[in-house]
């Protein structure tokens, strides 16, 4: 059952502008948890409106999809909605909805199962209802299924023409899809998926011989579940700058760190130093390099604060592919799809940069160029799958709300190449000028160059119930104004 079902307005109507107290743009995990969090910290009546195209709240891409096998990448035990919460509750409901016959879990105890995200976005939905009701009336929320386009103000422009005004905006805008340049002509060709998750994406896969991905993180582990459950038995060719493949999650004992690792890295060489002392240490003591991550994370917010924009832009430039690949690994459910097809010698990974995609008879030609150079590589496939990830770059994204806020110079792209200025301590915007707005507030992947990691679950849940509180103090009756403040 969806927010908007149990609690909420749900409205198109395009004739009049609406004002809130509050307006979060995008109803993803980011948008949603947001509005969970402000909805149990504010104690004033509050007039909400999420502005989301999609008919169901807390999905967004991750989430959206329906496919049982495209599941979270962890352990359930490990999934909250509340930073330093209990995961009992997730549990108790993952229970609730295997006895209903909604979800068949494996055999075991359900707290050490990986299971599909469509449920923990569902669960997610759920609770945000639950925190509506729970207000008695308290609490107003809109899921407005429209799309954001322009920002002049408080107010907002929507792509069906309507607008909206609110005291706060809150970007939680979310992941915009990566595609090579490439393959603007091929939008549309039946041999070329752009987007692994449209409805019939992978139709015509039990036909084809060969199949090239260009990506390989999770987003190619998703395509692989798919194209597999579609009966796909031929050879895939994956291909990566680096040749680095997505890596299966095990789960092991963290790692404590040696006693450099309490001596916080003030420049990029350092990091990285620091880093391969750490590696180095794990090996020695016999130990799986996989109880790193969780000493990484919890040093990565102040190391990162710590570090000048050159030596972040530098940081990001040589350690971002490793980082992700160690940070958001596969769950094991997954990543079998993708191990049965290796151990099958289906699979092939290659290290070069798409120079070319042409069509090719039924199917399309990749041209490789190979990492380190040498002679161009040419590829033949069937179906040609875009699975490059996501584009953090605000200035190379094709969204018109981004377009809109950069011409403004409401926001401003982050000098390290991701995500926008912004104030880290309260996540508010910094202008063209180097004012701190009042006004525009983010969560989650808008604030990557501020705040480094912004893709897991943990930090968003963070970031969102902090932004709560900051705005629910400002939206209390005895809250004063401020000036917009200004930064160099």
């Amino acid at each position: 059952m969806t927010v908007s079902q149990t609690t909420v307005s749900q409205t198109n109507d395009c004739a009049q502008a609406i004002a809130h107290d509050i307006a979060i743009v995008g109803g993803g995990f980011a948008g949603a948890v947001t509005a969970l969090r402000l909805v149990e910290a504010s104690t004033a009546p509050l007039d909400l409106v999420i502005v989301e195209p999609a008919a169901r709240l807390a999905r967004g891409i991750a989430y959206a999809t329906d496919e049982p096998d495209h599941t979270v990448n962890g352990l359930a035990a490990g999934f909250i909605l509340r930073a330093g919460g209990s995961p009992q509750l997730f549990l108790d409901w993952l229970r609730a909805e295997a006895e209903a016959g909604r979800w068949n879990p494996p055999a075991g105890d359900i707290a050490h199962t990986s299971p599909p995200r469509a449920l923990y976005g569902a669960y997610a939905e759920r609770e945000l209802a639950r925190a509506v009701r729970g207000t008695q009336g308290r609490v107003r929320l809109v899921h407005r299924r429209d799309r954001a386009v322009d920002l002049d103000g408080h107010a907002l422009t929507l792509a069906s023409g309507a607008t909206l005004a609110a005291r706060q905006v809150v970007l939680a805008t979310g992941l915009h899809r990566r595609a090579p340049a490439l393959a603007a002509g091929l939008a549309d060709h039946p041999a070329y998926v752009g987007d692994i998750f449209a409805l019939n994406a992978f139709e015509s896969a039990g036909d084809a011989a060969h199949v090239l991905l260009l990506g390989s993180g999770l987003s190619m582990l998703d395509a692989v579940v798919s194209l597999e459950k579609c009966g796909f038995r031929g050879h895939y060719t994956v291909v990566s700058r680096r040749g680095l493949v997505v890596a299966p999650r095990r789960e092991v004992a963290p790692w404590p760190g040696t006693p450099e690792a309490a001596e916080l890295p003030r420049e990029a060489g350092a990091v990285l130093s620091w880093i391969r002392r750490e590696r180095r240490a794990v090996a020695a003591a016999g130990q799986d390099w996989q109880g790193l991550p969780p000493l990484f994370r919890q040093l990565a917010a102040p190391i990162w604060a710590g570090l000048d924009n050159r030596a972040r832009e530098k940081l990001l430039r040589r350690l971002l592919p490793f980082w992700n690949l160690a940070m958001h690994r596969a769950a094991a459910p997954s990543y079998a799809f993708f191990a049965r097809a290796q151990a099958a010698g289906r699979v092939r990974s290659l290290a070069g940069t798409l120079s070319r995609l042409d069509t090719a008879g039924s199917g399309l030609r990749a041209t490789l160029r190979p990492k380190g150079g040498g002679v161009p590589l040419h590829i033949d496939a069937d179906l040609v799958v875009s699975t490059l990830g996501f584009e953090f770059d605000w200035t190379r994204i094709d969204d018109p709300l981004v377009r809109s806020l950069l011409r403004r110079g409401l926001a401003v792209p982050h000098p390290v190449g991701v995500g926008v200025r912004a104030d880290p301590t309260t996540q508010a915007l910094i202008d063209i000028e180097g004012r701190i707005s009042d006004t525009l507030f983010a969560v989650g992947h808008p604030l990557r160059g501020e705040l480094f990691e912004a893709s897991s679950l943990n930090e968003q849940i963070h970031q969102a119930t902090r932004l709560a509180g900051i705005l629910a103090a400002r939206l209390a009756p005895s809250a004063a104004a401020s000036p917009a403040r200004q930064v160099a």
